[in-house]
């Protein structure tokens, strides 16, 4: 991540989210109408301008069709975590929890553009201080105000706890919550997330965190696979490399040792059915990655 900036893959993942909305087919799988400006683009030309020079960049290793191959795995991607994380928050909404913590939240843009739930959901965008510091920025710049259900909770985890952070920030930690962790975990060491799902486990009973994290490649197809080799380079290139990959069966036992009593796994092929089904538009599910689901139980006396 350079200094002062949000990484590579925030800039990315909001230019994805803006290319679905201008480009794809309908039914779109996820509308963000605040990505293209988020992502630092001037307009549709400067998105597309964009995306030639990385498609030129990837052309010459690995051939012209894939990189096309290459943004329709990206996008699908970044299309399905954020349409399952935003359904999976009504519902917890409709249960009752009035907070939303997204950790490594980038450039998300849900609480500037759900003005309907402000009165209704807390929500606390986590992220490194430069990174926050950068978006405000940038929201500044485009005339959006910050919404006042919305705190910023800069954390420096080398320096602060998560949970040290939000409690400073308005988060109370007797009522349940429900957390998102999307697009962070491949960069993160085991004991890191470890750390992470310790504090979220030690929170209040009904406290839920969906996280996305990838399968290692024995588990998927060759397609994946070539797809998986080409985001690993660019990681590496970037300094942001892929550093963990988890067997969902081994995954959730280590989830249910942390505290958590509930985890269920969101798979490739359920995303497939309740997102991409007749599709004509070759965007599918990527094999790669899974959402695990993993609720805090009750605490014993």
């Amino acid at each position: 991540m350079e200094q002062g900036k949000p990484s590579t893959t925030a800039i990315a993942s909001a230019m994805l989210r803006a290319a679905q909305l201008l480009w794809d087919d309908r039914p779109k799988i996820f509308t963000d109408t605040l990505a293209l400006r988020l992502s630092g683009c001037t307009s549709e030309a400067d998105l597309r301008a964009q995306f030639d020079r990385l498609d030129a960049q990837v052309a010459p290793a690995f051939g012209a069709d894939f990189s096309k191959t290459l943004r329709r795995h990206s996008g699908a991607s970044v299309m399905l975590r954020n349409r399952y994380i935003e359904d999976e928050v009504e519902q917890a909404i409709g249960r009752g929890l009035s907070q939303y913590v997204i950790l490594g939240a980038g450039l998300d843009s849900f609480a500037y553009r759900r003005q309907d739930l402000v009165k209704r959901l807390r929500v606390f965008e986590v992220d490194h201080p430069a990174t926050q510091l950068w978006k405000r920025s940038r929201l500044l710049e485009l005339g959006t105000e910050l919404p006042t259900n919305l705190s910023l909770v800069p954390v420096d985890f080398e320096k602060q706890s998560l949970v040290d952070g939000l409690r400073q920030n308005g988060y109370r930690t007797d009522a349940p919550g429900i957390f998102s962790w999307l697009g962070v975990t491949p960069y993160l060491t085991s004991e890191a997330i470890s750390g992470t799902l310790q504090a979220v486990a030690a929170l209040a009973a009904g406290t839920e965190i969906i996280f996305e994290y990838m399968v290692p490649k024995q588990l998927v197809d060759e397609e994946t696979r070539k797809y998986l080799a080409t985001v690993m380079a660019a990681g590496a290139d970037r300094g942001e490399p892929l550093q963990s990959f988890f067997d969902p069966a081994k995954l959730a036992e280590q989830v249910r040792n942390l505290g958590f009593p509930a985890v269920s796994d969101f798979t490739p092929e359920q995303a497939q059915a309740r997102y991409f089904a007749g599709r004509t538009d070759g965007l599918r599910a990527s094999f790669l990655n899974h959402y695990m689901r993993a609720r805090v139980g009750p605490r014993s006396n």
